[in-house]
């Protein structure tokens, strides 16, 4: 047991010394995470609630009496100080004031307006520079141990589909589709949802986003199930399209359309290729259909900690895919009205291509 924390610490400490090395490009002295899948990336704690000050010597997390014995007990080679009774900029202010901090790298985008007021006020003549992007850059590629979580997130999920695919017939409701799905995961040692599942219907199935209803679901219909999990703190994400009954010509060409876009994606997947690339191909093909307005959203986003990450699948994503990058291929087709229709596998780049880590049936 003392190995296997030793190693864990280790991991986490490299993973912030890997941002300290490179504090004098970004001409920074220190960085501030807030971000609850940062702090766990970065530290090991799991509370969600606090400030992990990371200096070029030293770190600390700020939290209160509620997290405090937890990030003491998974923290061990952090410094924590007890925010108590005072906010926590002030808490954090105590911590700049001793490693004197000048310039202090930040999450713009998790930082509220009243944070950084808060902030700004306990750091007079503090140069404050935002840095999201290169802080939450340094998740986009996964150690094995990552993958192989998400790999078992996705293996639970995948699962739960082959297991409700015997109870999907007319007049079943979306919501006992959900609530069979989230019990079967949970009861092979998923943690919780990785999102809010959609399972939509009919009509439905044309809104990406659908909420889950009591609608029951009837013959000649879709169902889009787009659901995951989480083991062990890592995501999966996975959607199927299924019939019910015997459908239109339309909805099956609308099918096979999506199919072809996806599995056409997905055979240009390898090290190099830009992610914007992968998407127009995908993209072209809908577009070469006649159905290129259907498609709304990108063809895919990252995942790991956080549902959806860097990178993403888009016409607006220039990164260039490396090994061990997770990401979803997510083509979708949604007739206003009428129905629509997506399809999601989970990948993870290979040095040779990829590897698909969803195996349940299309």
């Amino acid at each position: 047991m003392l190995v296997i924390l030793c190693y864990i610490n280790d991991m986490y400490k490299h993973r912030r010394e890997k941002l300290q090395t490179e504090y004098e490009v970004h001409q920074i002295d220190a960085v501030l995470i807030k971000n609850p899948y940062n702090l766990r990336y970065y530290s090991g704690y799991t509370g969600g609630n606090g400030y992990l000050l990371i200096a070029r010597e030293k770190v600390y997390l700020i939290t209160d009496l509620r997290y405090f014995e937890q990030v003491t007990i998974e923290c061990p080679d952090i410094i924590v100080l007890d925010a108590g009774q005072l906010s926590y900029a002030k808490g954090l202010g105590e911590a700049l004031q001793k490693e004197g901090i000048q310039i202090l790298g930040f999450e713009e985008d998790s930082i509220t307006y009243q944070e950084y007021t808060d902030i700004c006020a306990v750091c007079d003549g503090m140069n404050l520079m935002p840095k999201s992007e290169w802080i939450v850059s340094q998740r986009q590629i996964k150690t094995q141990e990552e993958i192989e979580k998400i790999g078992k997130a996705e293996a639970i999920a995948g699962a739960a589909f082959s297991h409700i695919l015997a109870s999907l017939k007319a007049g079943i409701t979306e919501k006992e589709i959900a609530f069979e799905l989230e019990c079967h995961m949970k009861k092979q040692g998923a943690e919780a949802l990785s999102f809010d599942m959609i399972i939509a219907s009919g009509t439905h199935s044309s809104m990406p986003h659908a909420r889950v209803t009591q609608k029951p679901v009837e013959a000649g219909e879709f169902i889009i199930m787009d659901f995951g999990c989480i083991y062990e703190g890592y995501c999966s994400d996975m959607t199927r399209t299924v019939a019910i009954g015997k459908i239109s010509n339309e909805m099956q060409d609308v099918y096979n359309i999506v199919l072809e876009a996806q599995l056409t994606a997905m055979e240009t997947i390898k090290p190099g290729m830009i992610c914007s690339e992968i998407d127009a191909i995908a993209r072209d093909i809908i577009k070469k259909y006649g159905y290129g307005e259907y498609f709304g959203h990108g063809l895919g986003h990252g995942v790991g900690l956080d549902i959806h990450e860097s990178p993403r699948f888009s016409l607006k994503c220039d990164t260039v895919l490396v090994p061990n990058m997770v990401l979803t291929v997510e083509p979708g087709i949604y007739l206003p009205g009428k129905f629509g229709v997506r399809i999601e596998d989970l990948i993870v780049v290979t040095k040779g291509g990829f590897r698909n880590l969803t195996t349940s049936l299309k």
